[in-house]
C-alpha cells in the first residue's frame, strides 16, 4: 500500500515540477511563507543547538544553489502576450539530485562532526521548509538574473493573465 501512495506522490511531484506556471508576483509569495513559517517554527521549539542551526543554514544555501541551476535551465514561454514559466526535464534532474543531497548532509552532521541534532522525527519537517524555499528563492531569483526585463513587468503580466482568464 506504502508503494502506491509513495508513487502517487511521486508521479504528481514530476508532474508538478514539469508543468508551467505564469510568470507573476505569487510566485514569491510561497517560498517567503515557507521561510517565515520555518523561523516561526525553529522559535518555538525548546532545543534548538548549533548543529540544528548550522544544518539549517547550509540547506538552505545549498538549496538555494540548487535552486539557481533549476533556474538556469528553466525556460519561459509566451503564450498570447503572457509569460510562463515552463519545467524542463534538467530541472526535474535537479531536485531530484537535491534530495539525497539533505539526507548526506545529515549523515555528515552526525558521523563526521558528531553533532547532536534536535530535528529528527517530528521536528524534521522545518529541514525540508528551509530546503524547499531555498529552492524556489534560488529558481526564481535565477529567472530574474536572466530576464530583469520580464521580471520588472510582472504587473503586467498578471493583468494579462486575468484578461487571457476572462476570455476563456
Amino acid at each position: 500500500m506504502y508503494i502506491i501512495i509513495g508513487s502517487i506522490i511521486l508521479v504528481s511531484l514530476i508532474i508538478n515540477q514539469l508543468k508551467e506556471r505564469p510568470l507573476t508576483a505569487k510566485l514569491y509569495r510561497l517560498p517567503l511563507l515557507l521561510l517565515f513559517t520555518a523561523c516561526y517554527s525553529i522559535t518555538q521549539m525548546p532545543f534548538i543547538k548549533f548543529g540544528d542551526l548550522s544544518i539549517l543554514s547550509l540547506s538552505l544555501f545549498l538549496s538555494f544553489g540548487f535552486g539557481m541551476l533549476q533556474g538556469r535551465y528553466t525556460p519561459l514561454i509566451n503564450h498570447e502576450g503572457a509569460w510562463y514559466i515552463a519545467g524542463s526535464v534538467i530541472s526535474l534532474g535537479v531536485w531530484f539530485i537535491s534530495v539525497p543531497i539533505r539526507y548526506l548532509l545529515k549523515y555528515i552532521f552526525i558521523s563526521l562532526f558528531h553533532l547532536t541534532l534536535h530535528l529528527n522525527g517530528p521536528s524534521s519537517y522545518v529541514i525540508y521548509l528551509f530546503s524547499i524555499a531555498g529552492i524556489l528563492l534560488g529558481r526564481y531569483t535565477m529567472l530574474w538574473l536572466r530576464h530583469p526585463s520580464l521580471v520588472k513587468n510582472v504587473a503586467q503580466n498578471e493583468q494579462k493573465l486575468k484578461r487571457i482568464r476572462g476570455v476563456r
